[in-house]
């Protein structure tokens, strides 16, 4: 299993502390909820977990390593998010989007192997978009397209996913 941890962080935008002080461990094997009010900072704990926003103080730890000191690909073996807000060519297909969940896990020049297509296979099936997996993203409806993405993230294969 894959850890993650934090440590006295404390994040700001500019000029603008949001946070200060927080430390947190997302526990193994179970699914965690930040909850809290409008503007109250938790998709900007979530962007620091996934390396997104470097913390003024404080550490994320990745495994037990700093994450800021491990390759954005040896993060992505482990980690995938689903951020808010989400762009793509309009004109890409359900399953050409899955595919790049593999990128991780795959040589600049390789093929898709057998394993992959099983992968995207079952991301596809367990987000119910199969019978969607020819049609481009501008095809679909807006929760098929949260669908697509929620099936690109799946087809990443990591033990941690943060949604935004």
């Amino acid at each position: 299993m894959t850890t993650l941890s934090a440590e006295h962080l404390s994040l700001s935008y500019g000029t603008t502390q949001i946070l200060n002080n927080i430390s947190l461990e997302v526990p193994e094997g179970k699914i965690s909820v930040i909850i809290g009010s409008n503007g109250c900072g938790k998709s900007t704990i979530l962007r620091s977990l996934a390396r997104l926003l470097t913390p003024q103080e404080g550490m994320v730890y990745l495994d037990g390593k700093a994450i800021h000191q491990q390759s954005y690909k040896e993060i992505a073996k482990k980690l995938a998010i689903l951020p808010q807000g989400l762009d793509a060519p309009e004109d890409i297909t359900v399953k050409e989007l899955c595919y790049y969940g593999r990128h991780p896990h795959k040589g600049l020049f390789s093929r898709p192997t057998p394993e992959d297509h099983s992968i995207v296979e079952r991301a596809l099936a367990a987000t119910k978009m199969t019978e969607f997996a020819d049609r481009t993203l501008d095809e679909l409806s807006g929760g098929q397209r949260q669908r697509a993405w929620i099936a690109m993230a799946l087809a990443q294969d990591t033990d941690l996913l943060l949604s935004c």
